[in-house]
């Protein structure tokens, strides 16, 4: 019973000598780091770029930013809380445009460089879906091959943001060929949004989505519609 007594004691005397002179030390040493270069690769710096052309003064563009910064578990039980907070913390938005006042984020931005995606990148696509759908923030993927056409990205952010204003376009309806008329959604899921509907309403209900762009090959989409 003495050695039992023995033992825990030099163990007990052990641990306190560990966190006093190793552990404390190691807390409070200053490590040397270097700086890891731009925040952006090249063709996500142009992008960023263009993003800022297309938002104007109308936007605040943020690149890189922790997911756990924008949103937040909803109503959870406490352990499920806890693993809900790990999944965004550990993961970012490429892009995000806020309100210029506020701060407030409007709209998500993914670019997809065309590459095929890895196992932990489709998690991580499956993730952001998710996130921005049960929070309500729209998200919009833009491809590589139209990261630089400021007019696009312009009529894509204009459909959620009412100040940007898109270069003037006549459209006609596909279905009895009348100009169409530009409408914004007083109800529904996409309250608020813009869109395109026949300007012979009600004898005509023919209606486009306000980002859709008619050329050979189709640009940037939006993900939550």
């Amino acid at each position: 019973m003495t050695n039992i007594f023995i033992i825990v004691a030099l163990l007990v005397i052990f641990f306190v000598v560990i966190q006093k002179y190793v552990i404390r030390q190691e807390s409070s040493k200053e490590y040397s780091y270097k700086k890891k270069g731009a925040l952006l690769s090249a063709s996500e710096s142009t992008f960023y770029h263009a993003l800022k052309s297309a938002v104007g003064e109308h936007g605040v563009v943020l690149a890189k930013v922790n997911m756990s910064n924008v949103i937040a578990p909803g109503r959870l039980k406490k352990k499920n809380q806890f693993a809900a907070y790990q999944r965004i913390a550990k993961n970012y938005f490429n892009f995000i445009v806020c309100d210029a006042r506020t701060l407030e984020p409007r709209v998500i931005i993914e670019l997809d460089d065309g590459k095929p995606l890895a196992k932990n990148k489709v998690e991580r696509q499956k993730l952001l879906l998710h996130v921005c759908q049960s929070a309500n923030i729209p998200l919009i993927g833009a491809n590589m091959k139209y990261s630089y056409q400021v007019g696009k990205l312009r009529r894509l952010l204009a459909a959620h943001i009412d100040l940007i204003e898109t270069d003037k376009e006549i459209r006609f309806c596909k279905r009895c060929g009348s100009p169409m008329v530009i409408k914004v959604a007083s109800q529904g899921e996409f309250k608020g949004r813009r869109f395109f509907t026949c300007s012979r309403q009600p004898h005509c209900t023919y209606t486009e989505n306000y980002n859709v762009v008619y050329e050979a090959e189709e640009p940037p989409q939006d993900m939550t519609n």
